[in-house]
């Protein structure tokens, strides 16, 4: 009997310490994959990010392609385009408007989804995003309607945009990893991405490529 009780004790403890191990792996792997996407998210935002309100007056209307001279010829369509008082005086508007929103000091906001989901989920840390943007910060999405009404909705602040991560994916050597995120501005206007990172030789994490996945 007090063999069976010594053996079953035993066995207790291997799997108490086991199961501690494994545990702790776990733990270890996501505070890894963590400090990896504090770490590079300044790089990928610069990547990704552009300011909706600073983007140049649109191309040409199709109409304004069916003349005949410029069926065959669309280079020549934008470039006598240009030349059109319409678009001279847009020009005009946009430069100074992108002269004002320049020299504004106002905040930026950008609403990042509230965690990751990955082989281990974890809320995000806003206070551990940083950006090269001085002007930009972030907010929670759970702050905000959801659907539609998120961007019908009037502020009293700026949005920039919506912003969402996957997991990173890593390699055994863990020296390179990808990730999927997206960026949108509104209503069916906003795109996906595919990240590849890799770490370089000094130990620091940069970015590889960017690769589109979707647009809207």
């Amino acid at each position: 009997m007090r063999k069976t009780l010594t053996s079953i004790f035993t066995i207790s403890i291997l799997v108490l310490v086991f199961w501690n191990c494994k545990e702790e792996k776990a733990i270890s792997e996501s505070e890894f994959e963590q400090a990896v996407f504090y770490e590079i998210f300044p790089a990928i935002l610069d990547s990704i990010y552009y300011e909706k309100r600073l983007l140049p007056p649109p191309p040409p209307p199709p109409e304004f392609f069916q003349k005949e001279e410029y069926k065959d010829n669309i280079d020549k369509g934008i470039q006598d385009y240009k030349q059109t008082d319409k678009y001279k005086n847009n020009i005009k508007k946009w430069e100074r408007k992108k002269d004002s929103l320049e020299r504004d000091k106002s905040l930026i906001y950008l609403v990042v989804s509230d965690s990751i989901s990955g082989f281990e989920k974890y809320k995000i840390d806003l206070n551990r995003l940083k950006s090269n943007n001085e002007k930009i910060k972030f907010k929670y999405r759970s702050e905000f309607p959801n659907g539609r009404e998120f961007w019908r909705t009037k502020y009293d602040y700026f949005i920039a945009a919506n912003i969402q991560f996957g997991g990173i994916i890593f390699d055994k050597t863990k020296n390179n990893g990808v990730l999927n995120g997206g960026y949108t501005m509104g209503i069916l206007n906003g795109s996906g991405f595919r990240i590849y990172i890799k770490k370089n030789k000094n130990g620091n994490w940069i970015i590889d490529k960017i690769e589109g996945t979707w647009i809207s």
